[in-house]
């Protein structure tokens, strides 16, 4: 199911595309492949800069971030996409090590949809990402 206004799956037979913007290697590649398994593109970045520099290259359709990274954290990141054109409805889901309540009002204030508290099980993860994504076919 889609929220209203977040359809960004591409026509066609195309997968669709995660971003997934995480500092620590072993938790981007981790989500990687439970995405792919399932059927998604992924495509990966180390910081929020990266993941800009990426959006100004890449359709995406969602994006998964980390809110704690260096150069340019999670809640910086996602309101800088928020602002840019035709990303306003992009679905991003913030996943973070920190289970605050604080911090997930903060992540929804700053334009997430969703939060999700690692360490997860690949099954939670797969449940978001299916809420707000369609199927790869």
């Amino acid at each position: 199911m889609n929220l209203p206004g977040t359809s960004h799956a591409r026509q066609g037979t195309q997968s669709p595309t995660i971003l997934i913007v995480e500092n620590e290697v072993s938790n981007r590649i981790l989500i990687e492949r439970v995405l792919s398994t399932r059927g998604y593109r992924c495509l990966l970045a180390s910081n929020g800069q990266e993941a800009l520099n990426m959006l100004d290259r890449e359709h995406v359709d969602l994006i998964l971030t980390d809110l704690s990274m260096p150069v340019l954290d999670g809640f910086r990141a996602t309101q800088l996409i928020r602002a840019r054109p035709g990303m306003a409805n992009i679905p991003i889901v913030a996943v973070t090590a920190y289970a605050l309540n604080d911090e997930s009002e903060a992540a929804m204030q700053n334009g997430c949809n969703e939060y999700l508290t690692k360490p997860f099980k690949p099954r939670q993860l797969l449940e978001v990402v299916d809420r707000l994504l369609p199927r790869p076919q």
